[in-house]
């Protein structure tokens, strides 16, 4: 056996002539910095090579603990640290306050396919002017309670809330349909405004040859055609009809609330008036599709989406100068932008793609109670498709293969 001195402090096999340590440069003395020796086994001749070996590998690893030990005692490595949690600290905390909102594929319809053809329900009537803006543009749907009518391929037809049963109830084309206890009220393919009796079946024409037709209950807002594409009120009890105002008007909203009569004329411009016409005042420029949610007009021009209050104060709350369509589902906008529908909350914010169309087409939609009735056509394709859209991504494909048989045989 042999002794073999080793460095206190880092362990390191010293020599006898040795007045450093060769791998951390202690100073060594005679009792103070030598370790206590221990005994070794004599290495015979013939494994010195491998000893030799095995003793560069001890040290090495020596090496490598006291370079590490060396790199934490830097200041320049404590202060990048530092830096590196106050960076992460901070983007963890902009993350939170600021959530990626996931949206779809752009290859795929939906949110995800999970959601495709789902059981799906309207649980609320659609909002009065959310309503009026599906009359501007499309006006298709109707929501009473517990019954959905929508327009399909030339027929009307009466769902339940949760698309499980249908019935025909007009054999003809007919958009802006309402009803109250005794009536219905559509428009015709010739746009005469039209009373039917639900017992009787009996019809009176309301209207002849007038547009953006708006029943209020016991008046009626509309643009007669043949005046001038003027607006005018029927009165129902009475049967009494009077001329609003004297200037070309589309796209009509009431707000009886408010008192006051919002539309768009033949210079692309949104103007208010009062019920009887009086105390005009133009809101926008260049633009000719909007909605109202009592409060605030949201309108459509070249910038984008833009919010205005009543007296015409306004900004841009999203840009874009591809967008075709925009209304309401409670608190929420929905924005049609090409072939692609948003939702957003009512500054522009919290934006989430609800429904893609990825081959070439169209596309438009309507608000139905809660949900969207989403309307998509090939170019290559005369059939249309129809699916109500929750916004949560739900959806629900309204064909005659997935729907229960028709009941009834129509008027």
């Amino acid at each position: 056996m042999e002794k073999i001195k080793r460095c206190r402090k880092c362990g390191a096999r010293l020599l006898e002539h040795e007045k450093r340590c060769p791998v951390c440069g202690t100073p060594v003395g005679l009792d103070k910095e030598v370790d206590i020796i221990k005994e070794e086994q004599i290495i015979e001749p013939e494994k010195v090579d491998e000893f030799i070996a095995a003793d560069k590998t001890e040290q090495t690893l020596l090496k490598s603990n006291e370079s590490a030990q060396n790199y934490w005692r830097s200041k320049k490595i404590w202060a990048v640290f530092i830096v590196l949690i106050v960076v992460t600290t901070v983007m963890r905390q902009y993350v939170i306050n600021n959530p990626i909102k996931l949206a779809e594929n752009d290859n795929s319809n939906t949110i995800t396919n999970d959601y495709s053809d789902s059981k799906i329900s309207i649980n609320k009537n659609t909002g009065k002017y959310s309503q009026a803006t599906n009359i501007n543009y499309l006006g298709i749907s109707y929501v009473n309670d517990d019954a959905v009518y929508l327009m399909m391929n030339s027929e009307l037809l009466k769902y339940d809330c949760s698309f499980n049963n249908r019935e025909l109830v007009l054999e003809q084309a007919v958009t802006v349909f309402s009803e109250d206890e005794q009536w219905y009220y559509y428009l015709d393919e010739n746009n005469d405004y039209i009373r039917m009796d639900k017992k009787t079946k009996a019809e009176d024409i309301l209207l002849k040859n007038v547009y953006y037709v708006h029943n209020l209950g016991d008046k009626v807002y509309y643009q007669n055609d043949s005046d001038g594409e003027t607006i005018h009120c029927l009165e129902l009890e009475t049967n009494q009809d009077h001329k609003i105002s004297d200037e070309v008007s589309y796209s009509i909203v009431v707000d009886e609330e408010k008192g006051r009569i919002f539309y768009i004329n033949k210079n692309n411009e949104l103007v208010s008036i009062a019920l009887d016409g009086s105390d005009k005042k133009n809101l926008a420029n260049n633009t000719n599709v909007y909605t109202y949610d009592g409060e605030y007009l949201y309108y459509i021009n070249n910038d984008g989406l833009v919010k205005s209050d009543l007296e015409g104060q306004s900004k841009v709350i999203y840009e874009s100068n591809n967008l075709s369509l925009v209304n309401l589902v409670e608190k929420k906008l929905v924005i049609q932008d090409k072939n692609i529908i948003y939702t957003m909350d009512l500054d522009g914010k919290d934006k989430k793609k609800l429904y893609t169309m990825d081959i070439g087409g169209s596309l438009t939609f309507e608000v139905v109670g809660d949900k969207l009735l989403v309307l998509t056509k090939g170019n290559s394709d005369s059939v249309i498709g129809y699916e109500i859209v929750g916004l949560d991504g739900k959806r629900h494909i309204l064909d005659d293969e997935n729907q229960p048989t028709i009941k009834g045989n129509g008027f």
